[in-house]
């Protein structure tokens, strides 16, 4: 159980290092388990990483940027590779906010359960960082299609429970008031996976998440075919927008496809332009076939020590969109187009011997 409900059990330092070891543990007694996670509170399950104190941190000459993302993704690690390796099946509820560090901790598991309440986001791009967690690597596979995950770690679209079944982020939708009964359910039956399902199955069949409430022709299914068009992942950020651009400015198109383009459009041009170019290409190198969960952690790792500096963007949006809340951040680019390609490129590259944890350790 993330047990921070007042702050929307946001993901620390403190926290992962409290997981880590029963992981560990749990892989290590080479036993099939079935582990439940979940959040405290009625309003999350977990909002995401508690970056304010990272940018805090270094401001102070502190190291959490270089020890979190480190452990963290360390944690992401062992959760997408435990049932590979030990036959543990983590069920996690998705009852509420789940974004960002929430989804590292979820996403990568067998089982994400969604509710009505699921609010599920990657909207990083938005301070000055990226999808990260392996977000790159699982919104680059999503059942949906690979448009579908480039759609939402370029735009940070909010996704509710329908959405979030429509593009396999989650595997099983259950009513709210069924949880409790699901939770005890799954205490008492065997840890395999078949009879896991089998449990899953009984409180999830003949039940549909509800229709979005708001905008329900945005809904992914009914703009699949738009998405498919504009967000493919084998040009540019720069083809992207110049494609919804044209769909919102196409008089003959649909009107729905002309106000999501838009949206989408503009979306993307108040985020970050670094961060907007960065998520576009390791969603891109992420979606090859010979990349795994750890190659994806190991560059995210990369990406994140080389923007969480002082003059980067990650500084300034979690300064505008958090602690000043001003929601005016300055750049350092005014624009993708003035982005550098080898500035990009740079990101990937091998951190130096002389970073203080070097390149990411995966066991």
């Amino acid at each position: 159980m993330l047990n921070k409900p007042k702050k929307l059990n946001a993901l620390d330092l403190e926290m992962v290092r409290l997981i880590m070891p029963e992981y560990d543990a749990w892989v290590g007694s080479g036993q099939h388990q079935c582990i439940v996670m979940r959040g405290a509170g009625e309003k999350a399950f977990c909002a995401g990483g508690d970056i304010a104190s990272v940018r805090t941190s270094s401001l102070e000459g502190g190291s959490l940027a270089q020890d979190f993302f480190y452990e963290e993704y360390q944690l992401n690690y062992r959760i997408a590779t435990a049932y590979a390796r030990s036959g543990i099946v983590q069920v996690s509820f998705w009852d509420g906010i789940t974004m960002g560090g929430g989804v590292g901790l979820s996403l990568h598991g067998k089982v994400r359960v969604a509710t009505e309440k699921t609010l599920f986001a990657m909207p990083e791009t938005g301070i000055g960082l990226f999808p990260d967690v392996g977000g790159t690597f699982a919104l680059s596979r999503l059942a949906a299609g690979p448009e579908i995950g480039m759609y939402l770690a370029l735009t940070g679209c909010r996704l509710g429970a329908a959405d979030c079944m429509y593009a396999g982020l989650t595997t099983h939708y259950v009513p709210h008031d069924d949880v409790e009964a699901l939770v005890s359910d799954l205490e008492e039956c065997e840890p395999e996976i078949d009879a896991i399902e089998a449990v899953l199955q009984a409180h999830s069949k003949d039940k549909s998440p509800p229709a979005p409430k708001k905008d329900p022709h945005m809904s992914l299914e009914a703009r699949h075919e738009a998405i498919k068009t504009c967000f493919r992942i084998d040009d540019s950020v720069e083809a992207i927008l110049e494609r919804l651009d044209n769909m919102a400015n196409d008089e003959s198109a649909n009107e729905d496809d002309r106000t999501w383009a838009k949206t989408s459009h503009d979306a993307i041009m108040k985020a970050s332009p670094t961060s907007v170019c960065l998520s576009y290409e390791a969603v891109r190198r992420h979606a090859q076939p010979d990349v795994d969960i750890g190659t994806a952690l190991t560059n995210e790792y990369r990406l994140t020590q080389r923007i969480c500096v002082p003059d980067g963007d990650f500084f300034e949006g979690v300064r505008a969109v958090l602690v000043d809340r001003d929601q005016k951040p300055q750049w350092k680019f005014d624009s993708i187009q003035n982005v550098p390609q080898q500035f990009i490129q740079d990101h990937f590259e091998p951190l130096p011997e002389s970073h203080s944890r070097g390149e990411l350790r995966l066991s």
